[in-house]
């Protein structure tokens, strides 16, 4: 391909969801190199389209040839089962089972997180998929997968607590006790009120105390207005803040980046 500069230590890296798509190039030796470019959907297009749309709207797409394609398709029909069910025949059944809806040619994805004993199962439009895959050789995630991974190379204080990741309209919830994944979970509300109601809700369903364990919030703005909201009945909640979490870089000055991007750019 004409033009393209051939550094194959450079990531690309693209985040799919409903209300956009994030474009990220960077190097992990060159923390200056990272560029990122944001396209919102337009709904009357399908996603194909609007991909191709983004695509050529990318001033850094085409520009390169990457060593590493890595994908978030932030979806809340995601589902997560023991690791030693792990096939793929069996999960094409248990996920379908889980969300009929899902379309016969949609491509359904896995992702394994041995360490924790848990394989995160999910889907993707099938035309989506194929043209992902034109790009070159991709991997893809969901949040819940990203931010499991985040929680492996971190240490946490405390042995029982939860992880509230909030952006936009999506909150995706994580219960943890001693290490060990107890609940994965994604639903959509851009109402602090009904985010608040959701997550105490789970809190009391895990069993979870309102003065020993700690709730770990992350995410955008939505965590200012919901945080004195569940303060009413938790009394530890720490922020997980991208300036504190990782080293100072141009990531940190790019306020728009969802942080299960920036955890996937920084931890992978």
């Amino acid at each position: 391909m004409n033009g393209v500069t051939p550094h194959t230590d450079k990531t690309l890296s693209i985040r799919i969801s409903t209300d956009g798509f994030c474009f990220c190039c960077y190097t992990e030796t060159d923390p200056d190199s990272l560029q990122y470019h944001f396209y919102e959907t337009d709904n009357s297009k399908s996603l194909v389209a609007n991909f191709d749309e983004a695509w050529r709207g990318c001033r850094f797409a085409t520009q390169h040839k990457y060593g590493t394609i890595q994908t978030i398709v932030a979806t809340s029909h995601f589902t997560a089962i023991p690791s030693e069910y792990n096939n793929k025949e069996d999960n094409e059944t248990f996920y379908r089972t889980c969300f009929p809806q899902t379309q016969p040619d949609d491509k359904i994805l896995t992702n394994r997180l041995t360490a924790h004993g848990v394989t995160i199962l999910f889907s993707l439009d099938s035309s989506l998929y194929t043209r992902l895959t034109q790009i070159g050789d991709v991997t893809f995630y969901t949040p819940s997968s990203i931010l499991i991974g985040y929680l492996s190379r971190n240490t946490i204080e405390k042995s029982r607590y939860m992880l509230a990741y909030y952006h936009k309209s999506t909150s995706t919830l994580l219960s943890i006790d001693e290490g060990k994944i107890q609940l994965t979970n994604s639903f959509n509300s851009s109402e602090p009120h009904n985010q608040a109601y959701y997550l105490l809700s789970i809190w009391k369903e895990q069993n979870l105390s309102q003065t020993d364990d700690t709730l770990y919030l992350c995410g955008d703005r939505n965590v200012e207005e919901i945080t004195p909201l569940v303060s009413q009945f938790i009394a530890d909640i720490r922020r997980i803040n991208p300036t504190d979490e990782f080293r100072p870089h141009l990531l940190n000055k790019i306020k728009e980046i969802p942080f299960d991007l920036q955890a996937l750019l920084l931890c992978e």
